[in-house]
């Protein structure tokens, strides 16, 4: 059994864009790896392609809804898939359920007619809100750290 649950929408970001892959970027906690699937999507001269890889490059934050993705982990699922296409451009979606597949479809392939992918997709904040957020949480800081006049 999975300790952090697929079914729960989470704010993705990429192991590049934080600090560390280690503390979460929205809550500073630790953040932990485990396992899980997911539906990656790669865009080449060719066109559009998704695919689901499974592996442990999600580190999840067991306070809050956030995962951090490590970039280079699924850089090279991308390349596996699409070999040459070295310059393909790629993202991850979310993360696949596979607990809310019934029963009686789980000896069929996911995305067959009847048997539609159980995509829990991230949360994507607009931009405008994150850097809104950022300065926020910079101001809060600075507050934090002056020292106050006792008069």
């Amino acid at each position: 059994m999975k300790k952090f649950d697929p079914a729960i929408p989470r704010q993705m970001f990429w192991s590049d864009s934080v600090r560390d892959k280690f503390h979460c970027p929205e809550c500073h906690c630790e953040l932990e790896k485990e396992s899980h699937a997911y539906v990656m999507v790669v865009r080449d001269a060719h066109g559009i392609h998704p695919f689901i890889v499974g592996n442990d490059a999600g580190h999840f934050c067991a306070a809050c809804p956030t995962v951090v993705l490590d970039k280079e982990t699924f850089r090279e699922m991308a390349l596996i898939a699409f070999g040459s296409a070295a310059q393909a451009q790629f993202t991850v979606l979310g993360i696949v359920n596979l607990a809310a597949v019934p029963e009686e479809m789980q000896s069929r392939a996911l995305g067959e007619d009847g048997n539609p992918v159980p995509l829990v997709e991230f949360i994507r904040k607009p931009v405008a809100v994150r850097k809104r957020q950022g300065k926020a949480k910079a101001a809060k800081k600075r507050r934090r750290g002056k020292k106050h006049k006792s008069g």
